[in-house]
């Protein structure tokens, strides 16, 4: 009898045990997987993991030289609380779509530039005036104190959360003809990457042409335009050299890029982690500008080496180019203006800054 009350008593225990074990199961925390869309609930202890997209190749010096090690130093500082998977190439998204991707959480982070999305960043276009920089840091520099310190252009970026924005190296125009005096500019076919660009052209009488920049190389050889305009960054990596030898150096225009986050995405991230991420955002403006800047010294040894020939216009000529460009300037500040866009206050600004940092 006493072994039966036993039995009977173990096999009460051992069932009542179960059914605690099994109720307590279906709380059970699981790991989250990389998100896409920026809307996992914040949970403590929770690794928050990130989707970083860029059409860049792999290989592409910003990204192996600035973007991957970003990565791995957030990782690092948040000592692995926020992690960023790297996707270069367009394997999530392509550049033109990158940052709509980036405002409906499709991904989490993006690389793009602001003239893929047209119209949304009016004030930003202010930067490709002509002649505004010199060089790469010089405008990330003014950008980054430009983000903090005013409203109109903060409000550009309002939608995201702004990691970083800035502009690559100064322009220039790689042709397969030279150019000595402003006269010569009349009747060239050029490549332009935009609206203001273009105006430029009608000014100088060069014929504006739009394409994809992957299409120039095959333009030019082709003969169809006789070359483009573009960052000087771009010569080497789209292999320009190879079919134009004539290098126009005069400071027209710099390409504005950005790096954007999902707000959501990030409200995702501890107020510590935010700190932490926003003390290396802080850093990007210099680094990315001395990457884009120290570059170039390398890369005119390859142009050498390949026979480009780097050239200036003379001072009377640019001069030329200055007067016949200077209406311009007030005729786009104007058109902003009279959409209720306060771009007069926000080109001050840009140009004090700019000589504030100019090197």
């Amino acid at each position: 009898m006493n072994k039966k009350r036993l039995f009977v008593g173990l096999f009460i225990i051992v069932f009542l045990g179960c059914i605690f074990i099994g109720g307590c199961g279906g709380q059970k925390a699981t790991t989250p997987s990389p998100s896409t869309n920026g809307v996992s609930e914040k949970a403590s202890g929770e690794v928050v993991e990130l989707n970083f997209a860029t059409w860049h190749h792999p290989n592409y010096p910003l990204n192996t030289g600035v973007w991957e090690p970003f990565c791995q130093e957030v990782e690092e500082k948040t000592e692995g609380r926020v992690k960023i998977y790297f996707h270069p190439g367009s394997v999530l998204v392509k550049g033109d779509e990158t940052y709509d991707a980036v405002i409906t959480g499709t991904i989490d982070m993006g690389f793009t530039l602001q003239s893929y999305t047209t119209g949304r960043f009016p004030l930003t276009s202010i930067l490709e005036f002509p002649f505004m920089f010199t060089s790469s840091k010089q405008v990330c520099l003014t950008v980054a104190e430009l983000l903090k310190t005013n409203a109109a252009f903060q409000k550009e970026y309002g939608d995201v959360i702004p990691v970083w924005v800035g502009a690559t190296d100064t322009s220039m125009m790689i042709s397969t003809k030279k150019v000595n005096t402003v006269e010569d500019f009349k009747g060239l076919r050029i490549r332009t990457p935009g609206v203001i660009q273009n105006d430029v052209c009608d000014a100088l009488g060069i014929v504006p042409i739009s394409m994809p920049y992957a299409e120039v190389y095959d333009a030019i050889q082709r003969g169809v335009v006789d070359g483009t305009f573009g960052p000087q960054c771009s010569i080497l990596e789209h292999n320009f050299h190879e079919v134009a030898h004539e290098l126009l150096q005069f400071e027209l225009y710099v390409t504005p890029l950005f790096v954007s986050l999902n707000k959501a995405s990030w409200e995702r991230i501890s107020p510590e982690d935010q700190a932490i991420i926003t003390e290396i955002m802080d850093g990007l403006p210099e680094k990315i500008g001395n990457q884009y800047d120290s570059r170039l010294e390398a890369d005119k040894l390859i142009w050498e080496e390949n026979g480009l020939i780097m050239y200036s216009l003379p001072e009377e000529e640019m001069q030329k180019i200055h007067t016949l460009l200077k209406p311009l300037e007030e005729q786009w500040l104007s058109e902003m203006e009279e959409k209720g866009i306060p771009a007069r206050e926000v080109h001050a600004e840009i140009k004090r800054l700019a000589e504030k940092y100019k090197q």
